[in-house]
Formats: structure tokens, C-alpha cells, sequence
């Protein structure tokens, strides 16, 4: 009985939880459209105080990035937020200041350099990738459970046109309720990913 009643308690407060973290964004979102004139807000993904070092301390491994696939939720610049296992709400006065798969690209970019590779893209000296890299992101969102997810596929193409496709999927808790803290964590798992992406391009 005292096992039922402490499962039910910790249920309550899950959903307690799950409500409260709704109602911050849903709040965060709204509030601009009740009050008239007010500022819209643009977040970066990438962050622009990267402590990385600018020269590589050995010859890095370049990796191409020949494309990034995006669900059509993510082409647009409001920022996404889950609000139950099928709905979704769009922000209009949260959005991002630049393309998501840019903001994707450059976050990969500084992470890949701390794992000694260099991510290189199409306009860049491309001649000289080790290897090509396609990203393909299923879910890249924040969710009314308190968790960020970032699942998806990406393949990499060797120089020898060998190929290796990679299934991923992060689910990064959240322990501040708003955007911002939303885009933190959202960096977290960035990261996560091109640590799993650089082990596999300087694997052997």
C-alpha cells in the first residue's frame, strides 16, 4: 500500500512539474502578445564566447558537412516548444536571429574543434576533407516533460567511399524553466553529438 501511495505521489509531481514548465514557456511566449509594441527576442544557438583556442595544437581532421535535413517544424525562426506527446506551440516574438542549420553548423563547428576536428563547409578549401558529413535531425526541441531531445541520423562518407550511417538520440534534462536555459542545454547536446561524430571520423 505505502508503495502504490508513494508511485501515485511521485506521478502527481511529475505532472505538477511538467504543467509548471508548460506554463513558462507558454508565459514566456504570450506575454509580448499582451502587451503592444514589445521587443521581439532572438536567441543564438552558437555561442559567441567560445574559449577554444584559434590554432589547432596538431593537424586536424576535416570533416565536410555536405548538408544539414531539417523537419519542417525547424525551418522557421519562431522557437519550438513540445506541449504534449502531439502538439507543438510556435513562438512569434521568441525566434532565432539566424537559419536553425546554421546555428546547427557553427555550434558544431566549435565543439568538432575541441575534439582536434575541423568542420568545413562547401565554400571553404574542400579539396582536402578527410571526410563528408550529412546530418539529418528528426527532433530538436524542448518538451513539456522538462527535457531537451535532439534525435536524428547522421552518415559519413570516407575518403576510400566507404560510408557509415549512425543513429542518435539525446534526451538532456532541463533544470530551468524558459528559452534561454532551453538554448543552454541545447548546446549540451550539440556537443554530445559532435563528440559521438568526431569518434567516429578518427576512429581506426
Amino acid at each position: 500500500m505505502n508503495t502504490f501511495i508513494n508511485n501515485r505521489n511521485a506521478l502527481v509531481c511529475k505532472v505538477i512539474r511538467a504543467r509548471l514548465i508548460f506554463a513558462a514557456f507558454l508565459g514566456a511566449s504570450l506575454v509580448g502578445c499582451a502587451s503592444s509594441g514589445s521587443a521581439l527576442q532572438y536567441y543564438l544557438l552558437h555561442s559567441t564566447t567560445s574559449s577554444f583556442a584559434n590554432e589547432y595544437e596538431t593537424p586536424p581532421h576535416r570533416l565536410l558537412i555536405n548538408k544539414i535535413i531539417l523537419p519542417d517544424y525547424l525551418k522557421q525562426r519562431g522557437l519550438v516548444y513540445q506541449t504534449s506527446s502531439t502538439s507543438l506551440h510556435i513562438a512569434t516574438d521568441h525566434l532565432w536571429a539566424e537559419p536553425l542549420d546554421e546555428g546547427i553548423t557553427k555550434s558544431l563547428k566549435a565543439s568538432l574543434r575541441s575534439q582536434g576536428v575541423m568542420l568545413v563547409t562547401h565554400n571553404m578549401n574542400a579539396k582536402e576533407a578527410n571526410d563528408y558529413l550529412t546530418l539529418q535531425i528528426d527532433d530538436f526541441i524542448a518538451t513539456w516533460q522538462g527535457d531537451i531531445i535532439l534525435s536524428g541520423q547522421y552518415t559519413v562518407k570516407h575518403i576510400d567511399e566507404s560510408q557509415s550511417a549512425t543513429d542518435f538520440e539525446y534526451t538532456l534534462p532541463l533544470a530551468v524553466d524558459g528559452f534561454p536555459a532551453s538554448i543552454e542545454v541545447m548546446r549540451e547536446a550539440i556537443h554530445a553529438l559532435a563528440e559521438n561524430i568526431a569518434s567516429e571520423v578518427t576512429k581506426g
